[in-house]
C-alpha cells in the first residue's frame, strides 16, 4: 500500500500518530516503528471509498486523475444522498498485478482510496449505482510508509518504491 499525503512537515520531535494534518482529518493509525526514511505503521480495519481502475498493459500512464476526480464528485455530493463530507489523507494507492487467465500477460489493478471521515464510518453515504466508487472495508494492516512530495506520476512511484525496497533490505 502506498500513500501520498497532500501536505508535508518534517519536525525533529517523538514521532507521533497525526490526526489532522492541513485541517484534513487523517485514517487513525499506531507508529509501531521510526527510521529516518520511513515509518512502519498499524492502521485498523475501517471503511475507504475506492475506484479501481484494471489496465492490460502496465506501461500506460496511470488515470490517477480520473480516479480522483471519481472520489471527489462523491465526497461532494454525487452520492445516493447528495451529502457532501470533508477530504480526509491520506489519498492511498494499492496497485497489485495479476496473470491474465491462461498465463499470458499481466493485469494491473490500480485502486484509490479515501478514508472515510470518523463520523461517517457507520453510515457512509452509498455511492450513486452509475459511479465507479465503492465503499469497502479495508481489513487491519502494517504499511511501509515513506512520505514524499509533489503530484507523483509513475516514474515517481517507481523511484520511490525502489528506494523505500532498498531502505527495508536486511530487515
Amino acid at each position: 500500500m502506498v500513500f501520498s499525503w497532500l501536505f508535508g512537515s518534517k519536525e525533529a520531535t517523538e514521532p507521533t500518530p497525526e490526526t489532522v494534518r492541513g485541517g484534513y482529518e487523517c485514517a487513525p493509525y499506531t507508529i509501531l516503528e521510526s527510521h529516518p526514511e520511513y515509518q512502519v505503521r498499524k492502521y485498523p480495519s475501517r471503511k475507504w471509498a475506492t475506484v479501481l481502475h484494471e489496465k492490460q498493459d502496465p506501461s500506460t500512464e496511470q488515470p490517477q486523475n480520473r480516479s480522483f476526480m471519481k472520489l471527489f464528485g462523491y465526497i461532494t455530493g454525487a452520492n445516493e444522498t447528495g451529502s457532501k463530507m470533508s477530504m480526509t489523507v491520506p489519498v492511498s494507492t494499492k496497485v497489485t498485478t495479476e496473470e491474465h487467465e491462461g498465463g499470458v500477460g499481466v493485469v494491473m489493478k490500480e485502486e484509490m482510496g479515501f478514508y472515510v471521515p470518523s463520523e461517517l464510518q457507520n453510515s457512509a453515504p452509498p455511492p450513486k449505482a452509475e459511479q465507479d466508487v465503492k465503499i469497502v472495508t479495508r481489513p487491519e494492516m502494517v504499511a511501509f510508509v515513506r512520505e514524499f512530495g509533489g503530484f507523483a506520476k509513475d516514474k515517481d512511484w517507481q523511484g520511490q518504491k525502489e528506494q523505500l525496497k532498498k531502505d527495508l533490505e536486511g530487515r
